[in-house]
């Protein structure tokens, strides 16, 4: 789910998959523009941010949400396997946040938000490449932080590392201590990653 933002802002959905984005476009009306992209693909990623840029204008907010998960241990895990985890949960955050990067630090304003997991902090089976590429994640926001900082730039960044979400992602995962940890709501996180942007 995209958050309809009260303020009319444009917001700019980035998928592989042309239907869930025409979903979207028809659910949030005109402030919603789409762009079918692979971001396996850093050509794909480079030319999309670019078409938009020329649309609609610098973006001033970049949301690095695409994931993917294979739920294979790790001696089952393909080459592709590995290599798509990467490229989609980790590298695709290289390439959308230097195609965006400069026009924030020419404007003086930006802000980068990076989706991790729960999993990039504390691993389990069954998920090595995933956790590994969230760990990535995660080491990527805190890096670019730091430099952003130290070079005067006064670009914000936001790492979100939730537990499992309800999107169908992780169907069948279960918890064994709901009351602590439950499946979130996609709505609920939605919302607290709205207000953490906000602050």
């Amino acid at each position: 789910m995209l958050f309809r933002s009260s303020d009319g802002d444009t917001v700019i959905g980035f998928d592989i998959n042309e239907a869930s984005l025409t979903a979207v476009g028809e659910e949030l009306g005109d402030q919603f523009h789409a762009c079918v992209m692979d971001l396996t693909d850093p050509e794909s990623i480079r030319a999309g941010m670019a078409d938009m840029q020329d649309r609609v204008g610098g973006i001033d907010i970049l949301i690095n949400n695409a994931g993917i998960v294979t739920g294979k241990h790790l001696l089952d895990l393909t080459e592709k396997d590995i290599r798509r985890t990467f490229a989609v949960n980790v590298e695709s955050h290289f390439h959308a946040v230097k195609a965006v990067l400069p026009g924030m630090i020419e404007r003086g304003h930006g802000h980068i938000v990076s989706i991790a997991s729960a999993g990039g902090i504390s691993a389990t089976a069954r998920l090595s490449a995933y956790s590994a590429s969230k760990f990535a994640a995660i080491g990527f926001d805190d890096a670019l932080r730091i430099e952003m900082k130290r070079l005067g730039h006064p670009i914000k960044t936001t790492m979100v590392a939730p537990f499992y979400v309800n999107t169908g992602m992780f169907d069948g995962v279960s918890t064994r201590f709901s009351w602590l940890l439950p499946i979130l709501d996609p709505e609920y996180v939605v919302r607290r990653i709205h207000k953490a942007i906000q602050k």
